[in-house]
């Protein structure tokens, strides 16, 4: 399919809970059944979180914590398949190298392993549940 341009900003999360967490409800409590009260953590007012924006809606979010622990990836369906995941995929990569952040890991759905081995990421150890959804570990050196 061809390439949506959406817009990338990384944004603290005080900057992007109004934008990111409707997308992040639409897709892991909506669409995934994950419970409402596991989507916002601890971890969100201390991560970047990348927003993509196209013609002024918001269509992904994804963050990134100072660990390297990149999460919450999301995609609004109709949106999918056109490159948004991976434009913020790069911008996080980007965005955490320029702070010093060396080793990226993540834990992916084991539907979307294909999708984060293109960006140098490797499955690691057991598949896990986690909101009831299997993942795995995937870890990426810079």
């Amino acid at each position: 399919m061809k390439s949506t341009a959406a817009s990338i900003q990384i944004l603290s999360w005080e900057q992007a809970q109004a934008w990111a967490y409707p997308v992040r409800l639409e897709v892991f409590v909506k669409e995934q059944g994950v419970p409402k009260e596991l989507e916002l953590d601890e971890d969100d007012p201390l991560a970047w979180h990348a927003v993509a924006e196209l013609d002024t809606l918001i269509i992904g979010t994804a963050r990134l914590q100072k660990n390297g622990k990149i999460g919450r990836m999301a995609v609004m369906q109709a949106y999918r398949r056109h490159g948004v995941a991976s434009a913020m995929m790069n911008a996080l990569l980007k965005f955490g190298q320029q702070h010093g952040i060396k080793r990226f890991y993540l834990h992916a759905q084991i539907e979307a392993l294909p999708f984060y081995e293109r960006f140098g990421f490797v499955a690691n150890g057991p598949v896990f549940n986690e909101a009831g959804i299997a993942h795995q570990i995937m870890k990426r050196a810079t």
